[in-house]
């Protein structure tokens, strides 16, 4: 990889989302001559082609393209690298339920796409049709076939961004194959709400999530369990 430089590229708003984010970001592991840029901003295509007018500016062969709401393993960097493809993305979860990965496998007229589902026979590197921008790693010579703006708002619904599915349809129609990664796993931060909720079954832990609901059974422990545990307390009241 010595031939390799990257740009780690992270595109925010004028604040990280979440602490936690930071300890994941930094512990990445990355080649010796790696750079590593943040735009902050209300437009997330603005900031994503600044950090790519960087990466070229600065001679780098690929970006790595970040969100500021995602965990990642600190080898991911490496994984993604080790494929030598022009495009490979780590696979994530979208945020809103019911929670599909963020990679498609059909692109339709209207620029929108079919979400690729993951069924138990994908596995590994596939080949997908579109994907999102928030962890990708992307050869900086795509950047240099497609026309200014990279990244645009807009494109495909006039209300919606949808910067990463028009980026991605263009990218494919300038004839680049796009690939994700299975087994380059990455974790989407979430902010819940926790509820308690009785139901026929008994009582959950409802972790609710815009249109979501996650009920986990409550623990309830085994009267030996709670023996064990008064027997544990009373010695420590004793000493």
């Amino acid at each position: 990889m010595v031939d390799k430089k990257v740009l780690i590229g992270l595109s925010t708003g004028e604040h990280i989302r979440k602490a936690e984010f930071l300890p994941f970001f930094m512990a990445l592991e990355r080649p010796a001559n790696t750079l590593t840029a943040s735009i902050h901003g209300q437009s997330p295509a603005r900031s994503r082609n600044i950090l790519a007018e960087t990466a070229i500016e600065n001679g780098c062969t690929h970006v790595l393209s970040l969100d500021d709401d995602m965990i990642r393993p600190k080898d991911t960097l490496m994984r993604l690298l080790a494929h030598d493809k022009d495009i490979v993305s780590a696979l994530y979860l979208l945020r809103t339920f019911p929670h599909y990965p963020a990679m498609f496998d059909k692109k339709y007229d209207s620029g929108k796409c079919r979400f690729a589902f993951l069924t138990p026979d994908k596995k590994g590197l596939i080949p997908i049709v579109n994907g999102g921008l928030g962890c990708v790693l992307i050869s900086t010579r795509v950047f240099e076939s497609l026309e200014k703006p990279w990244v645009r708002l807009a494109e495909i619904a006039k209300d919606e961004w949808c910067d990463d599915i028009g980026f991605f349809n263009r990218v494919s129609e300038a004839g680049f194959d796009i690939f994700c990664d299975l087994d380059t796993k990455v974790g989407h931060i979430l902010s819940l709400h926790m509820w308690p909720e009785l139901t026929e079954e008994g009582w959950f832990t409802n972790y609710k999530h815009l249109t979501g609901d996650v009920r986990i059974a409550q623990n309830i422990p085994t009267t030996k369990e709670v023996i064990t545990e008064e027997a544990r307390q009373l010695e420590l009241e004793l000493v």
